[in-house]
């Protein structure tokens, strides 16, 4: 297992995640927001249920 941290690479991709779903007016909480971030930065998969991370289809999930 490896910890991921967030860095300024996060941050851009936190900043798109957060644009996209501001003007598709389907918020989703913050630390979720940060999530989606680091899966789409190490191109990871994601393994979550919650409905929400729907919104976000650019995330590969299981």
């Amino acid at each position: 297992m490896h910890v991921l941290y967030a860095d300024d690479q996060t941050t851009h991709h936190y900043a798109a995640v957060y644009l996209q779903l501001r003007r598709q007016g389907t918020p989703i909480p913050t630390n979720d927001m940060w999530l989606a971030a680091l899966v789409l930065q190490h191109n990871l998969v994601l393994h979550a249920r919650d409905k929400h991370f729907d919104r976000l289809p650019q995330l590969a999930r299981v």
